[in-house]
């Protein structure tokens, strides 16, 4: 289940790091802060947001054609929109991974915004001796 190369494409991946909070912000947008014991303390919201590696430069092909028994081993029909198959071990993905296609990669205060992802991994099959498969979800949230 070798990929030609002749169809890899030329693609970036970001890898789900963690999460972090998210601050309380001024109006002009600047982190509000509050002193406790001398030390300037930043005001949490009480949510968190994802945060991604750099993006990575990879080449490899994504495929829309899933079988039943692909979509049957993630426990739900609608969870996948595509698969990528790749050497085993070759990518670090997991699920949260971002995947851009097409898309450029944008960044919101000097963070990456998941949002101009296509993919979005939701689980990898990691089972195969050769081969392991990312099974994606598209990013709907993507404005191209």
């Amino acid at each position: 289940m070798r990929v030609a190369r002749r169809i890899k494409q030329r693609m970036y991946y970001a890898l789900l790091i963690g999460k972090e909070p998210i601050y309380e912000r001024d109006d002009n947008g600047n982190i509000i802060y509050r002193i406790h014991a001398g030390e300037r303390i930043p005001v949490e919201t009480g949510e968190f947001k994802d945060k991604y590696s750099e993006p990575i430069l990879f080449f490899n092909s994504i495929s829309g054609q899933l079988t039943e028994n692909e979509l049957q081993a993630f426990g739900t029909q609608n969870m996948a929109d595509a698969k990528m198959t790749y050497k085993r071990g070759q990518y670090p993905f997991r699920t949260g991974t971002l995947i851009w296609k097409q898309s450029e990669i944008k960044y919101i205060d000097d963070e990456i915004d998941p949002s101009s992802a296509d993919f979005r991994v939701m689980g990898v099959m990691n089972e195969g001796q050769l081969f392991w498969k990312a099974m994606m979800q598209a990013v709907s949230n993507n404005e191209n």
